[in-house]
């Protein structure tokens, strides 16, 4: 491990100090927390579990509204990247979509939805997520199923595992 001048601090602990320092910085930190905190509380509305589709697409609306009001030019530059990182995701657009026909905001047909979706599939994404924070949550919660203690599993045990798994991370809401 390579450490600084002083052999008890590591050169991370040094390099901590010397931007602790630089002038500015508690005007920087200040800043971040007035425009930005409303990010991170967004972020932990996205993650919750069962919300429905239009509530998200709404959080991502607020974000992208208040980023909007951003003047300066670090805030102007937050604001390029939400629009090139929006624009990009295709997917989104096509759950704003969704979302607009659940909600009855729109009555547009499904011109632009993948071709394979129909009226009665569209009944299915009123709590889909918009994040993949729920993938990430199965897989940290069925890694333990196909552990090195598990090869003995039977097709039928591995099945009920499963149902009660499913069955014990909540009731979905209709």
């Amino acid at each position: 491990m390579a450490y600084a001048d002083d052999k008890d601090e590591a050169i991370s602990i040094r390099d901590a100090q010397h931007y602790i320092v630089k002038p500015g910085l508690e005007n920087n930190l200040t800043y971040i927390k007035s425009n930005f905190v409303k990010l991170t509380m967004a972020i932990d509305n996205l993650q919750q579990q069962n919300i429905p589709l239009s509530e998200s697409i709404k959080v991502v609306q607020y974000i992208k509204r208040s980023f909007e009001t951003l003047r300066d030019q670090n805030g102007k530059a937050v604001n390029k990247k939400l629009h090139q990182v929006l624009e990009k995701n295709h997917g989104l657009s096509a759950l704003i979509q969704i979302s607009n026909i659940l909600t009855g905001e729109t009555s547009e047909n499904l011109d632009g939805l993948p071709e394979d979706l129909n009226c009665n599939d569209l009944v299915f994404y009123k709590y889909a997520p918009i994040t993949s924070v729920d993938v990430e949550r199965s897989f940290s919660t069925y890694k333990t199923i196909l552990s090195n203690n598990r090869r003995s599993f039977k097709f039928e045990n591995l099945r009920k595992h499963l149902i009660i798994q499913c069955n014990s991370q909540g009731k979905y809401m209709n």
